[in-house]
């Protein structure tokens, strides 16, 4: 029996994508699970200092700053760390589909049966789009560590600025770090977007569905 070189690269291939994409699916879970972590042994050293407060009340102000900017720093590495793992993941599954769509139009017979997304057919699992509503950016992961880096942000300016000017530059400052954060995120996904649309267009291989008018925001 003749070996089939073209459908074995082809598994080969696609058993290797979904190592990598478990790869990075474990890689975010983990550091968003130990920023976590991290963020609430803060805050509770925090409330148990602010609750108790040391002798004096000299050493608290310096302990809940140096606990504030170690979160604040180790938040933007990982949200750094989320949005590449989170791009990644994209494009593995944008190298899934296509591996798919070439398995289904070899095999036509065989389509009708695929319930995954092909590039011919989305079917009842569609990809989730690179350009949709900024809500959905802000619930992901590198979203909820955005939210928690905006709001030690605010609370910085809480703590440093005067009294009379301190709530209104907060209330300025934390939607302006979230939308700076966000920013990020779909600057990052535009460009993957991009380079994802160029190489599909340089192959030949077209998309049958465009991604929902309802995402795109």
């Amino acid at each position: 029996m003749t070996e089939d070189t073209e459908l074995t690269v082809a598994l080969a291939e696609y058993e290797h994508l979904r190592e990598l994409s478990r790869a990075v699916h474990d890689q975010s879970a983990a550091r968003f699970t130990f920023f976590l972590a991290v963020a609430s042994a803060a805050t509770a050293v925090s409330a148990g200092l602010i609750s108790t407060g040391p002798p004096g009340g000299r050493v608290a102000p310096a302990v809940l700053a140096g606990l504030g900017l170690l979160v604040l720093l180790l938040g933007v590495s990982v949200f750094a760390r989320q949005v590449e793992l989170n791009d990644r993941g994209r494009r593995y599954a944008v190298a899934a589909t296509v591996l798919r769509t070439y398995l289904a139009r070899r095999a036509p017979d065989l389509a009708p049966y695929l319930v995954m997304p092909t590039l011919d057919d989305a079917g009842p699992f569609a990809p989730e789009p690179f350009r949709r509503h900024w809500f959905r950016d802000l619930v992901s992961q590198a979203g909820m560590i955005a939210l928690m880096n905006s709001v030690l942000v605010a609370l910085a300016v809480l703590a440093v600025a005067p009294p009379w000017l301190a709530t209104t530059v907060a209330a300025l400052v934390l939607p302006a770090a979230i939308a700076l954060h966000l920013r990020v995120i779909r600057h990052r996904i535009a460009g993957s977007a991009a380079r994802v649309g160029a190489v599909l267009t340089s192959r030949g291989l077209a998309v049958a569905d465009p991604e929902p008018a309802g995402d795109r925001v």
